[in-house]
């Protein structure tokens, strides 16, 4: 037996060189955050020296540039050629594109908000009181959502594709990237969204002036469980997407009939969410919400089901959006469509 063979029998120097893998994943995560925010990714859109990445990046501490060159060299999430740099590793050069957004919103949120839960753990297990995550990185959440716009438009699409004029209510409409797929997929649909977030709903306005469809929604600050005048129903199709585990299991009934009887004869609710399961990019998000205040933990998929079923909801139908996680799409009616 040789000398490194025997080494990785000892427990602790396997588990070290374990941790030194975790540790690059980790790096690699902390050199993006520093990379995006610096601007550097999006400098290096073109090959660029040294020199010349630290006028156009403003360093004024140039070693420390050199230092996060290194880092990214080290990662190959850079290119060194003759000195000059480059994008080389897909997750820079996918975070440089206008679709890599929410991905970048995703790993800030594992590193300022997730990671706060983690840092914090001890203390609220000894009844420490959850943090006030959401007014602090709403806008973040907001944006790193939009990871599932690809398996959650297409849902959204099929419910407003019906070639008739709809009157829609959307519950937390975040960035309103999905009244953009409504709206495309149906322009007879007009709506009501609201948002408890004021920054959110600045966000959500902004997008749907830039998008040209502001001129089809009202975007309201306000808290669906004390509606404003403006949510006055009937509604051909209500939605609340990405955010159930806002509203505590018990008052979701209520929440939930209350739906029904804004909806126009015909009408739909539709409801998208993680739910309970055990992936781990499910289970951190169950813990980071059961830390936060305001929030519950991820809902179970079958008492979902149910609790809709009780509130009159005698047609309710379960898509799911993703292949590995516990994403679905539930879609509820007062009686079974034609």
């Amino acid at each position: 037996m040789n000398l490194v063979t025997a080494l990785f029998r000892i427990p602790h120097v396997r588990a070290l060189y374990s941790l030194t893998g975790d540790m690059r994943s980790s790096l690699r995560l902390h050199f993006l955050y520093a990379a995006m925010h610096a601007g550097l990714l999006p400098a290096l859109r073109e090959p660029l020296t040294k020199q010349a990445l630290a006028e156009r990046l403003g360093a004024q501490r140039p070693e420390l540039l050199e230092a996060l060159l290194e880092m990214g060299v080290s990662l190959k999430e850079l290119s060194d050629s003759g000195g000059r740099y480059r994008l080389s590793g897909r997750r820079s050069k996918a975070l440089t594109t206008p679709e890599g957004d929410g991905a970048f919103a995703m790993a800030e949120e594992l590193l300022t908000y997730h990671a706060d839960v983690y840092r914090q753990f001890a203390a609220r297990l000894r009844g420490a009181a959850p943090g006030d995550y959401l007014d602090e990185h709403a806008v973040l959440i907001a944006r790193s959502s939009r990871v599932l716009d690809p398996m959650v438009g297409d849902f959204v699409r099929s419910l407003t594709r019906t070639g008739r004029p709809l009157r829609m209510l959307e519950v937390g409409c975040g960035s309103a990237i999905y009244l953009r797929y409504a709206a495309e997929a149906n322009l007879q649909l007009t709506g009501v969204a609201v948002d408890v977030q004021e920054e959110v709903v600045k966000q959500a306005r902004e997008n749907v002036k830039a998008w040209g469809v502001d001129d089809r929604f009202q975007i309201h600050a306000a808290d669906i469980r004390r509606p404003p005048p403006e949510v006055a129903g009937p509604f051909d199709l209500i939605t609340l997407y990405n955010n159930v585990y806002y509203f505590e299991e018990t008052e979701r009934p209520a929440l939930f009939r209350s739906f029904r009887s804004w909806l126009a004869p015909g009408g739909a609710f539709a409801l998208v969410s993680m739910f309970h399961g055990r992936t781990f990019a499910s289970i951190d998000l169950d813990l980071a919400l059961r830390c936060t205040a305001g929030c519950t933990g991820l809902p179970d998929l079958e008492r979902t089901a149910r609790q809709l079923r009780e509130a009159g909801f005698s047609d309710v139908k379960k898509a799911k959006l993703m292949l590995v996680e516990p994403l679905w799409g539930l879609v509820a009616r007062p009686e079974a469509a034609p």
